[in-house]
């Protein structure tokens, strides 16, 4: 029996994906979250609960290329590390005027 890569179902995809000699590449709860992420753009065009597999990759592509968000705005660990660094920036540059003459 062929696959048809355009019309699988999750458990399919999973079992593809992670049928290379890579090893797991993919499980079924984070194939599940990308799923509601892309919402029906990486669905199959005669059934929206399969998944087309040429469209996934181009979703996840996509995704990968997006332009990282500014700084403003930032929550969690992100804005802790932006804070780490900025003192970091701080502390160098207060530092660099030790050796001069007044």
């Amino acid at each position: 029996m062929a696959i048809d890569p355009r019309n699988l179902r999750s458990s399919e995809l999973c079992r593809l994906l992670n049928s290379t000699p890579i090893g797991e590449v993919i499980g079924e709860r984070q194939l599940r979250r990308h799923r509601t992420r892309a919402g029906l753009r990486i669905a199959a065009s005669n059934d929206p609960q399969r998944v087309d597999l040429l469209r996934y990759v181009a979703w996840l592509v996509g995704e990968r290329h997006k332009p990282k968000p500014e700084t403003e705005g930032l929550t969690g660990y992100d804005a802790q590390r932006e804070r780490a660094l900025a003192r970091s920036k701080a502390q160098s540059l207060s530092g660099r005027d030790i050796g001069e003459l007044p």
